[in-house]
């Protein structure tokens, strides 16, 4: 049996450092597959800390209609429908988007990530520039990371952890019962409606978390820093939305961010948070899609 073949069935690559990485077949789902051009690169869509594909659907859609390409949400590793496994790197996530472009013959696309789904897609297009051909990265930096990351999610997470479905019967049901419990935590309506998407029928047949909460909570260290690698740029075009009301992604990060990527450019949408595309889907879609527009 070939080689390749071996590698593939066994869902093991081989990385540049010839060190064993374990590469998951993400979920996702397509949008204008039938009715747009399918030689103009397409726009894959990567979702943040604790989200899903399904935050992306609308966006999916207007994106697609307006641009006439075809987009692609994707479900990262240990969230939503794709497969939980034991690691939650950067450099994995990078990979797992690599196979599905493989799995769907993509050649080169476009990608769209917030927070660690903006982070995974900085790290693919460092890792493999020749397949991006324009990066959006929404309020995430490479660079620094900010307080609310580094201490409201440990907290969210461990409390997550700790509540129990065993009683449950219907998911509307749970995910009234965590709203009741989370929110003495969380006041972010857009995280917490995030968050109460992952409670979830399980195909065990009983109530429970469809993202990884052991891995995530183990790995967290992995998620809050991003990876330095060595000597690698990206010098296709490259834009970052921030919220102006955000910590996430500081001006005072410009420099150091075109160190990695020469072509960087920062813009902030007024009055809108960490998740500004749902603060303001307007003006973010105007930002977005004449940026994705105009690179195509």
């Amino acid at each position: 049996m070939a080689l390749a073949s071996i590698l593939r069935r066994s869902h093991i690559i081989l990385d540049s450092t010839h060190a064993k990485r374990t590469v998951a077949n993400l979920s996702y789902k397509i949008f204008g597959e039938s009715s747009v051009d399918p030689d103009i690169p397409p726009i894959f869509l990567f979702h943040g800390l604790l989200g899903t594909k399904k935050h992306w659907e609308s966006f999916g859609k207007t994106m697609m209609n307006m641009t006439q390409r075809i987009v692609v949400a994707v479900d990262l590793r240990n969230h939503g429908d794709s497969p939980h496994v034991n690691s939650h790197k950067y450099e994995d996530m990078a990979a797992d988007i690599l196979k599905l472009f493989s799995k769907l013959a993509i050649e080169k696309a476009s990608v769209v990530g917030h927070g660690m789904g903006g982070r995974a897609s900085m790290c693919v297009s460092l890792m493999a520039p020749e397949k991006i051909s324009a990066l959006l990265v929404v309020d995430i930096s490479p660079v620094s990371t900010c307080v609310d990351l580094r201490e409201k999610f440990p907290k969210i997470m461990s409390m997550m952890k700790e509540i129990s479905f065993k009683e449950q019967k219907k998911v509307k049901i749970a995910q009234r019962e965590v709203k009741r419990k989370l929110k003495t935590l969380i006041t972010d309506e857009i995280l917490l409606k995030a968050i109460l998407s992952n409670v979830t029928m399980k195909s065990t047949g009983f109530i429970g978390w469809s993202c990884n909460l052991d891995v995530l909570i183990k790995e967290f260290k992995h998620i809050l820093t991003f990876p330095r690698l060595k000597n690698k740029k990206y010098y296709g075009p490259t834009l970052f939305i921030g919220g102006q009301l955000s910590d996430y992604l500081p001006p005072d990060d410009l420099t150091a961010i075109r160190d990695m990527f020469p072509r960087a450019v920062i813009t902030y949408i007024p009055h809108t948070g960490h998740s500004l595309y749902a603060d303001d889907p307007k003006s973010f879609l105007e930002v977005a899609i004449a940026f994705l527009k105009t690179h195509d």
